[in-house]
């Protein structure tokens, strides 16, 4: 079983001494460009709100300037932040192209610390298009690097996504005992957010072996956590593995319940990929309890939104085989 997740044009910015109308044109300062670490200042200012379209513009045009400067260091560090939000998005095959051209530019730079979040990228995007060998000495290269640095809590994630690779590839048991070091140093140091982290690793771990009451068990600690400190984003992937497990322990009414919560949860995000991945989760749960209606209903809207976006969509099974599309009313169309 596996488990997975899953612009606008601005005009050029420029800074002028002084805004006052009344200021005779003779007295006003010259208006000058924003250089790049400027631009990738103002980017990551949205990039942290996942404000996509308007990051990327701010660092396209940081790349143009550093490019145009033929300020190496500059273009591997903005590629990396490119790369980054590519992959958010589900744009890997793109993201991947940034990431390599960052990676082949830090070669220059070895002790760049952004060095290793482009490893770390590169790892997950890697990982995604099933070079799973790479994405493991990547992983490997970054966690290296974040050692390094005394980076804490990055080598705890790069640390989470290898142990979690390595659970999946037979190695369970030295891929847990990793989970659980980070879970038990996140919690001595008071970090929430990467305890949270952690047990989310845990409970996929699980799932991906079939321990589903185990999986379940680490959701809901985080789901308690998350009270404390409400993220939908992170939300909506824990209430869309729930109800998941559900099907698997028989609760599909339980399921329902969570997979409408993550209906709504990706819709205040405007994630199409999630929303979609819960409609059909919801239609194998209303199928499973004979609610034919409903199951159509669900695999209607899912269709709807896959022919739409032209999206591929890796959702969460509720069994290793993938759910059917009952009746005439599902097309063969469905990916």
């Amino acid at each position: 079983m596996s488990a997975s997740y899953l612009c606008c044009l601005v005009f050029p910015v420029i800074i002028t001494a002084s805004v006052n109308a009344a200021v005779p044109a003779a007295q006003a300062g010259p208006a000058r460009t924003l250089n790049g670490e400027e631009l990738v200042r103002i980017g990551e200012i949205h990039d942290v709100q996942n404000h996509f379209p308007e990051a990327l513009t701010y660092y396209e045009q940081a790349l143009e300037a550093f490019r145009a400067r033929k300020q190496r260091k500059g273009e591997a560090v903005v590629r990396t932040k490119i790369g980054s939000i590519l992959e958010r998005q589900g744009r890997r095959q793109e993201a991947a192209a940034q990431l390599q051209e960052a990676l082949g530019l830090f070669s220059k730079y070895p002790d760049s610390p952004v060095y290793a979040d482009a490893l770390y990228a590169s790892g997950r995007v890697s990982l995604w298009v099933g070079s799973r060998e790479q994405a493991a000495s990547l992983f490997e290269q970054a966690k290296e690097r974040y050692r390094r640095a005394q980076n804490v809590r990055a080598l705890g994630s790069v640390t989470l996504r290898s142990a979690l690779l390595k659970v999946s590839d037979a190695s369970p048991d030295e891929g847990f005992h990793e989970m659980e070091q980070v879970l038990e140093a996140a919690r001595l140091r008071g970090d929430q957010e990467q305890t949270v982290e952690a047990l989310l690793s845990l409970g996929d771990g699980n799932l991906i072996l079939d321990r589903t009451d185990a999986a379940g068990t680490y959701y809901e600690q985080c789901l308690a956590l998350l009270s404390q400190r409400p993220g939908a984003a992170l939300e909506a992937g824990l209430r869309i593995r729930l109800a998941a497990v559900s099907v698997a322990g028989g609760r599909e009414g339980q399921g329902i319940e969570s997979g409408k919560r993550a209906v709504t949860l990706f819709q205040s995000l405007s994630d199409v990929s999630g929303e979609a991945a819960a409609w059909a989760l919801l239609a194998s749960l209303h199928e499973g309890l004979g609610h034919d209606a409903e199951a159509d209903e669900a695999y209607r809207r899912s269709l709807s939104i896959y022919r739409q976006r032209a999206l591929t969509v890796h959702a969460f099974r509720p069994t290793p085989e993938a759910p059917t599309v009952p009746k005439e009313s599902r097309s063969p169309a469905h990916p």
